[in-house]
């Protein structure tokens, strides 16, 4: 990207990539079982990347931690936020990948994402 002059690049990750935000999880099963046993080395080295792109100073990146993706339609829904926890604990632990797409396209030119790992959400929990 440095050879090319190009610095704005926008990662897919997941939520919970902070070992810290899996208590926050809801649902036993998930919570002990998924996040722990199915995807917890999978979190760990999104959490290992974000922690890399941290500590560059060539990149305008925007890590979006999305929850649990499904195969709906765009909606008009808004967007919650979180800056600060790789969850969003006020939204629901779904959102279509159509919707993730959409926030993707909202942030590409938007300075205020740059540099960010941010978690999003729609809808109530």
């Amino acid at each position: 990207m440095l050879e090319a002059g190009k610095r704005r690049v926008i990662f897919l990750h997941s939520w919970y990539t902070h070992p810290e935000s899996r208590s926050k999880c809801r649902g036993f099963f998930l919570r002990n079982f998924f996040l722990k046993f199915f995807i917890g080395k999978t979190l760990d080295g999104m959490r290992m990347s974000e922690e890399y792109l941290e500590s560059t100073e060539h990149l305008d990146y925007t890590c979006i931690q999305p929850a649990h993706l499904l195969h709906g339609p765009v909606t008009d829904q808004k967007f919650k936020v979180s800056d600060t926890e790789s969850c969003v604990p006020d939204a629901a632990q779904a959102i279509n990948r159509a919707d993730v797409a959409r926030y993707m396209l909202d942030v590409i030119d938007d300075e205020t994402s740059f540099r960010k790992v941010r978690a999003i959400g729609v809808g109530e929990p």
